[in-house]
């Protein structure tokens, strides 16, 4: 049957919804676009494929992209609202500082599951968990319906305006925006991941060895001053390790350097070493070649760390994540497209709805070193959310109008949150309003943004 073409019958679909804003994708931009939506009065729908709410945040990370170089907290507003009923249950500690990653904040992957669902329920936005976009109604260049599937079946959630925060443009190519992949000389992604948790490691014996002894316990480009103050910390580095494993017979070892994270329970840590590179995270059998390759990969990670870094002897395997990190697929094209020569000049734009500053941090699509340099705050444009030929829908978050530098720093949670926040008001206007998304005045939607709490850069 493969390479064949099967007709579908015609079938009426139920239309099981009407809102004012429907979401599509409940990752961290697109828990702030209901909320934001929400409340500025719009009726709001989200849509989720998985069984619960958080995306990425799910996957044993830090929350990166809150603060810029010089430690400016950049993101506020419905972030640092999460951040706080995180903290209140004990599932986020305080900013840690970082000279190479800006300071980040360790959570709790399961505290940010509730923490979302209550902020939804709060919001009085209406949840489908388990539910896949599957096509959309479009009446010329207007969006009118998506259409999903579920347990129930196929069915069509109508709305005035919807956010497509799924990560990957999936919503807006559905709707014919157009979209590049990957980088412009030949279309390849920054590669993907699969973090773990581990426990019953002595990080506090590692980090004392990188103080003592940092000719053998190399950090890469990660400053040593981190290490003195913080028994928390990211760490990148110690290649030597990794060369010996190499040079001893030890095979298979994705990544060349030894990164994790130190968790909020003493003993934990946060690993980040599975790396598979040239998946086309938007093709289904890819992303399925990619998911197998790296759950291959970490018991090779895991057998490394045990046999050659210091306080991972008796390390356990806890937890993989549930799916794959993905840093970059579709880039749908917006009327104004971030560029990198943006983010490293720091640009600020009149139309400014978020804030990013964290570092342009590539990963190379093809396994070489990783690119990252540090950056000073800039300005994204709400055009950077309107795609091309479309009069109802927003894109926010990983999928922006960016090319593939500017987006190797905007990509991360903390931003993306910014750019769902925006994105809900927005919608929310455009849907009272009844107007075109691009027509939305730009002051009262930032006068609402900072009303809520929202830091634009000036």
């Amino acid at each position: 049957m493969s390479g064949r073409t099967l007709f579908e019958p015609a079938r009426q679909i139920p239309v099981v919804a009407d809102k004012d804003v429907v979401v599509a994708g409940g990752g961290m931009t697109g828990v702030m676009a209901a909320v934001a939506a929400a409340r500025t009065g719009a009726s709001t729908l989200l849509i989720e494929q998985y069984g619960s709410l958080g995306g990425v945040a799910q996957m044993h990370l830090p929350l990166q992209g809150y603060c810029d170089h010089t430690g400016t907290q950049i993101v506020q507003g419905l972030g640092q609202e999460l951040v706080a009923r995180l903290r209140a249950k004990g599932g986020a500690g305080d900013f840690i500082p970082c000279e190479l990653h800006n300071p980040f904040i360790i959570v709790d992957q399961e505290s940010v599951k509730l923490v979302c669902q209550e902020m939804i329920e709060e919001a009085g936005v209406e949840l489908y968990l388990h539910t896949w976009v599957g096509g959309v109604h479009m009446e010329g260049s207007r969006m009118r319906a998506v259409l999903v599937e579920n347990k129930s079946g196929r069915e069509a959630i109508a709305g005035k305006v919807f956010i497509d925060t799924t990560g990957d443009g999936d919503l807006a190519a559905r709707a014919g925006a157009p979209f590049s992949v990957g980088r412009p000389e030949d279309g390849l992604t920054q590669s993907v991941t699969l973090t773990f948790r581990l426990d019953n490691v002595n990080t506090e014996r590692l980090r004392r060895c990188i103080l003592d002894f940092p000719e053998k316990y190399d950090l890469y480009i990660m400053p040593y001053t981190q290490f003195r103050t913080n028994r928390q910390h990211i760490v990148v580095g110690l290649k030597n390790l990794v060369d010996l494993a190499v040079a001893e017979g030890y095979q298979g070892m994705p990544c060349p350097r030894v990164i994790y994270t130190t968790g909020l329970t003493e003993g934990s840590a946060m690993v980040n070493m599975v790396h598979v590179h040239g998946v086309k995270c938007h093709d289904a059998r890819d992303l399925t070649r990619g998911e197998m390759e790296a759950r291959k990969q970490v018991p090779i990670v895991v057998e490394f760390l045990r046999r050659y870094v210091p306080g991972f002897e008796h390390a356990t395997l806890t937890a993989t994540s549930n799916f794959l990190g993905v840093r970059e697929t579709r880039h749908i094209q917006g009327d104004y497209t971030l560029t990198g020569d943006d983010v490293l000049a720091g640009r600020r734009f009149p139309d400014t709805i978020a804030t990013g500053g964290y570092p342009i941090d590539i990963h190379s699509p093809t396994g070489g070193e990783v690119h990252l340099v540090r950056v000073p705050a800039y300005g994204i444009p709400y055009r950077c959310l309107t795609p091309v030929g479309q009069d109802s829908l927003l894109v926010a978050g990983r999928s922006l109008s960016a090319d593939h530098t500017a987006l190797a720093s905007a990509r991360v949670m903390a931003t993306c949150m910014a750019m769902g926040h925006g994105a809900g008001v927005a919608a929310a206007l455009a849907a009272q309003e009844e107007i075109p998304t691009r027509q939305v005045a730009i002051p009262r939607l930032q006068s609402i943004l900072r009303s809520h709490g929202a830091y634009l850069v000036e």
